[in-house]
């Protein structure tokens, strides 16, 4: 069983401001294909947790009657308080973590996580889930990445440039090594040990000023742990996309991907 990554509430303060930009939006068509597949409806309720700037409770929306973004940084919740004002007024955002999940909050059809499960203690978050998750429930996690193919000719070097500046960062380090255990096996052990895996595909064109925040956007490569090191990172970025770029943006063939962990049929 593996160690969860030790708990930093402040982990995102500086990455807030750069994630909506930096990291890529899940495709509408996922998030439609989710919404049926776990049959929502405006009797529904959603719990984005590690909601971030509400990317996913955003999308979700127009899906359910209300929902709950939960999410320890401050600056996040700002984020999608304030963008969620105009276009999801039935979602509320409340500062907290996996560690504060209880009964108290109500039962919901769906939790999702977006890009957030490996921060927290993953069977304890869980098994807190089982008692929150109605019947016929569910709970989902998704996530992005850029794909290999030839319309992304630049990316096997941008993923090698990044990484050589986060390759010693502690919890990255504890995420590569061979005792990690995925999120599917974690998941095969818990009460949602039902598993679906749906992916959508697109190929969209990002502008280059999109790539150099991707990096702002992590924790690893934050300006409190790289300094002045940081500007070199995005120099050294903008050098290599630059032969790539047409009209200051680049092809990136993007998977959004979402696992839906269910309850097995008695």
């Amino acid at each position: 069983m593996t160690a969860p990554i030790p708990f930093i509430p402040d982990r995102f303060k500086l990455a807030a401001g750069h994630y909506l930009t930096g990291r890529p939006a899940y495709s509408p068509a996922l998030i439609r294909r989710v919404a049926e597949t776990c049959g929502l409806d405006r009797s529904a309720r959603l719990l984005d947790l590690g909601c971030g700037p509400g990317q996913l409770s955003l999308a979700f929306a127009s899906w359910v009657g209300a929902g709950l973004g939960i999410d320890p940084e401050p600056e996040m919740l700002r984020l999608a308080a304030e963008l969620g004002a105009a276009i999801a007024p039935n979602i509320d955002y409340r500062q907290g973590s996996s560690y504060d999940l209880s009964p108290a909050l109500g039962r919901f059809r769906l939790a999702v996580i977006g890009r957030a499960f490996h921060w927290m203690d993953r069977q304890e978050t869980l098994q807190r889930l089982d008692a929150l998750v109605e019947a016929g429930g569910a709970v989902a996690l998704f996530s992005t990445s850029t794909v290999h193919d030839a319309a992304c000719p630049w990316l096997a070097q941008y993923r090698q440039t990044i990484g050589n500046y986060a390759q010693d960062e502690p919890a990255r380090l504890q995420r590569k090594a061979d005792q990690w255990e995925s999120h599917d096996a974690v998941l095969r052990r818990s009460a949602f040990s039902s598993l679906e895996r749906i992916s959508v595909v697109e190929q969209r064109r990002v502008p280059v000023e999109r790539l150099l925040a991707r990096p702002l956007s992590m924790s690893s490569l934050s300006r409190e742990r790289l300094g002045d090191r940081l500007d070199h990172l995005i120099a050294e970025l903008d050098a290599l996309l630059a032969p790539h770029a047409r009209g200051g943006a680049v092809d990136e063939l993007v998977e959004s991907t979402a696992l839906i962990a269910r309850r097995p049929l008695a």
